[in-house]
């Protein structure tokens, strides 16, 4: 059986040049570069294609040496492919240049929201002086709205060089925006007032991208005419078109909750129910080859016009693409390999946009197909439904859920921290629902006839809430969903290499793999197991950076008190930067929350004792006489500070985003003078004391 999986690695191999072309991606990412480096993988390119052309010529005689250095080259080319896109080494790139005023495109549909408008800028040129030079990157720009605001795709802007630095997570486990936005090929941002910029031209941007969202913008017109229900609009709009931008949170806590996120962003699953219901409606077409050829031009026609519907969104291209490639490989009478048709597509996508292989979207979607291909063969229907068509498309229909959801759970984990606990239960009610709403869906796109919409519409909009209805009960039962989970890169990797080394078994029953896999999951289980341990038994104090608001938590053995200026345990921005790390320790539902009005006008020292640790929150002159621990001192307090901090004696003093850099700065010289601890939290990561305090 080892001599016949290597006979059928042979018949994959774009999983070979997508392994080292990604590996040489990851290594790119992993490392700094500078020109010097940078002249070395040119060098190093350069030379292994000129080798590999030589090569080429003698493979009979050098077959092995043609193959390494083909991998060689491969991944030399990823580290290329990712090193030239950065601001240090793209001569022309604006950022880091001293500039006047920019040149750019917007280069995606605007997001409006909260009385701003958001959206990505194509750099062309820089003003230098009095001229213009060329320029490029990209930026993420932010407009306060106006009535005279009307920004679309395409679009050239001139505006003021205001950019500034993305921020990175300052909170433990939060969200870096910073990194996803730089895997975008975003470097800088800027904020804008309505008269900061102008409109010099429009239509600039790529011709099949404007024409694929404007046609989506006029079917989100017309879906808003005619499902009136707002919450049920908003599903509609994003599961059949693919369109987000209006989903409250409530909407996506749900469907994140149950684990049917994926239904909300259009993928393979719409792209595979369109498909067979083409493949439905082309059956008869199957006879010689013009209608067969017919039939495949007619199917990669339609499949490209609804990536172009729903705007060309990098999910459904992937979908598209990876159809495609198995749509071809069928209709040249080979033999489709799923795995090999999967990494293709991949190594295609990967060819054009590098940076891609970070995309969150791109490893789930990937390890979803990939799950399926491996997993779903080991859950074959049972015999006792063979006889039973609906029991066959249940249970397939469950199992491929599982397989998806089994091989993307490690990611799930690493980014998201939560586990659906009912996603089986929940992806299986969704299936008849989704279906007929794409579908109904699809027939409105269509149909010119006002009455017959309002009649889908109204369908639609039932099907919609009943399958809603259903995820929302699902969510409020017990145990819904797991959060607090923290999952390791390492521990990624070793589910990952579980879940291979137990398909290897499986199918080449080789029962060394089986061995190699029971003792990567003891591996696995062990490394849980002990970070759970120390979660549980873990105390510690924190002050999170949440700007100018007061956030503080006090943790003792899965009891958390939260102390903080927003006004609710449930605020939006005390959620984003705290929930992650938080719930680590204690359910979220769990934490004793404590309130502190904060009106920035007035200004209130607050004492926060807890046990033996005492807080002073000191935000104008005459601090409470006595010996404190930390003493945070906010919004430019104004006091005697020599001779004030000699009476708290505090062991620590820290600074937050209220106080100005030059007051900061002034007050750490005179700490250092009196050799005091000090920190600043603003601009910095939160101060995390990781000890035993209660």
């Amino acid at each position: 059986m080892r001599t016949n999986f290597y006979e059928q690695m042979k018949k994959v191999p774009f999983l070979k040049f997508l392994f080292f072309y990604g590996l040489g991606i990851w290594v790119a990412n992993a490392s700094r570069t500078d020109d010097s480096r940078f002249i070395i993988v040119q060098l190093l390119l350069v030379f292994s294609v000129v080798i590999h052309f030589i090569f080429f010529f003698q493979r009979s005689r050098l077959g092995v040496l043609f193959m390494i250095n083909g991998y060689f080259m491969l991944s030399v080319f990823g580290i290329w492919n990712i090193w030239r896109t950065y601001a240090d080494i793209d001569r022309a790139h604006f950022y880091g240049k001293a500039s006047e005023q920019l040149v750019g495109i917007v280069d995606d549909e605007p997001i409006v929201k909260n009385g701003i408008v958001r959206f990505p800028v194509k750099v062309l040129a820089q003003q230098i002086g009095v001229s213009f030079r060329k320029a490029t990157g990209k930026l993420m720009m932010t407009i306060v709205l106006d009535s005279t605001t009307l920004i679309r795709y395409g679009d050239e802007l001139m505006f003021v060089n205001k950019i500034q630095q993305i921020p990175t997570s300052y909170n433990p486990l939060e969200f870096d925006y910073k990194n996803y936005l730089m895997h975008q090929g975003i470097h800088a941002q800027i904020f804008l007032n309505a008269h900061e910029y102008k409109t010099i031209n429009h239509n600039k941007g790529n011709d099949i991208k404007a024409f694929a969202l404007q046609i989506r913008k006029n079917l989100v017109d017309k879906f808003k005419k005619y499902v009136a229900d707002e919450e049920s609009f908003q599903i509609a709009v994003a599961l059949i078109v693919g369109y987000r931008t209006m989903m409250s949170s409530e909407v996506i806590h749900t469907f994140s909750n149950t684990g049917t996120i994926h239904v909300l962003s259009v993928s393979g699953m719409h792209v595979g129910i369109v498909f067979l219901f083409l493949m439905w409606i082309l059956q008869q077409l199957n006879g010689n080859y013009t209608f067969n050829f017919f039939r495949l031009v007619l199917l990669l026609l339609s499949i490209w016009a609804y990536t172009i519907l729903t705007g060309m969104a990098p999910s459904i291209l992937r979908a598209a693409i990876m159809l495609s490639f198995f749509l071809i490989s069928r209709s040249m009478q080979r033999e489709a390999n799923m795995l090999n048709t999967m990494a293709s597509s991949a190594f295609v996508l990967l060819l054009l946009e590098p940076n891609m292989l970070f995309d969150i979207g791109f490893q789930l979607s990937y390890c979803a197909v990939l799950g399926i291909v491996l997993l779903f063969p080991l859950f074959k229907c049972p015999i006792f439904l063979d006889g039973s068509r609906l029991g066959r498309i249940v249970w397939d229909s469950t199992m491929i859920s599982l397989s998806a959801q089994i091989m993307t759970a490690p990611l799930a984990l690493f980014y998201f921290g939560q586990f659906p606990n009912y996603f089986l239960i929940a992806n299986v009610l969704v299936i008849v629902p989704v279906t007929m709403i794409m579908y109904i869906g699809i027939g409105m796109l269509f149909i010119p006839f006002d009455l017959l919409n309002v009649w889908l519409g109204n369908m639609m909009q039932w099907c919609i809430q009943m399958m809603f209805q259903m995820l929302k009960f699902l969510d409020q039962l017990p145990y819904a969903t797991w959060t607090g989970i923290v999952f390791s890169p390492l521990m990624v990797l070793v589910s990952i290499v579980v879940i291979l080394m137990c398909s290897y078994a499986w199918y080449w029953k080789n029962k060394s793999a089986l061995y190699c896999s029971t003792i990567f999951l003891f591996v696995l289980i062990i490394l849980f197991s002990y970070q759970q341990y120390v979660q549980l038994n873990y105390s510690g104090f924190r002050i999170y950076n949440t700007r100018k608001e007061i956030t503080l938590a006090f943790i003792n053995k899965s009891k958390v008190t939260l102390i903080s200026s927003y006004d609710s345990l449930n605020s939006r921005n005390l959620v984003y930067s705290v929930n992650r790390d938080l719930t680590r320790f204690s359910n979220w539902k769990d934490i004793d929350f404590v309130s502190l009005a904060s009106i920035d006008s007035l200004r209130t020292n607050r004492l926060i004792q807890k046990s033996n640790f005492t807080v002073q929150i000191l935000e104008h002159g005459s601090p409470t006489v006595q010996p404190t621990d930390l003493l945070l001192v906010r919004k430019n307090s104004k006091w005697n500070f020599i001779d004030h901090i000699k009476l708290v004696q505090p062991k620590l003093v820290l600074f937050d985003g209220t106080s100005t850099d030059a007051n900061i700065r002034r007050w750490e010289y005179q700490l250092d003078s009196l050799g005091v601890a000090h920190y600043s939290i603003k601009n910095n990561f939160a101060y995390v004391w990781d000890k035993e305090l209660l």
